[in-house]
């Protein structure tokens, strides 16, 4: 055994624990501090430019817009030409959709009846989504989702009115004619 404050057999005899010697720093490389680049590529950093001054870093205003709108004019441009999507439109074009869907599994289900009530309001959506698109010309691009869904809103409207007048003319039928189904 060896006596207290000796190293043991085991560590290796280059070991010395920190805080043997005064001198040692253990947040320091063994080979230095680390020194400044040096030679003949190396010069010293250019110094920051100056502070721009003015509230309008991305050009002056253009014709007809105010001298504070060009300063939140956005860093990457105007929308590409028919690259926006007119909410009205896609909401005409799913209720048209939802409308045939429902006009289609009616005959099967009497569930899906009021789904053939949306065949109106795709007709108006559509209809004024389109009178919108057609005054901002070159905004949207959906124009034929509009169309689409107004004409499916026009048709399913008059098939449903159809169905729905075949259906009352047929309990009507049914009522004066006496006959029962039970």
């Amino acid at each position: 055994m060896s006596e207290p404050g000796e190293p043991e057999d085991t560590v290796p005899f280059t070991h010395r624990p920190y805080g043997s010697d005064a001198g040692d720093n253990p947040f320091v490389s063994p080979s230095g501090p680390a020194a400044q680049p040096s030679g003949p590529s190396y010069g010293a950093p250019p110094p920051p430019p100056p502070p721009t001054t003015g509230p309008v870093p991305y050009g002056p205003p253009l014709p007809g817009q105010e001298p504070w709108q060009a300063a939140w004019a956005p860093v990457y441009g105007a929308a590409m030409p028919g690259s926006l999507d007119h909410k009205g439109a896609k909401t005409s074009l799913v209720l048209g959709i939802v409308s045939v869907a429902s006009l289609l599994t009616a005959f099967f289900c009497c569930v899906t009846i009021p789904g053939v009530f949306c065949a109106p309001f795709a007709w108006y959506v559509g209809a004024k989504a389109k009178r919108e698109i057609e005054a901002a010309p070159g905004s949207y691009g959906n124009i034929s989702a509009a169309v689409t869904g107004m004409w499916m809103g026009i048709v399913i409207t008059i098939l449903g009115a159809v169905m729905i007048a075949g259906f009352a003319a047929l309990v009507a039928l049914l009522g004066f004619s006496g006959w029962s189904q039970v």
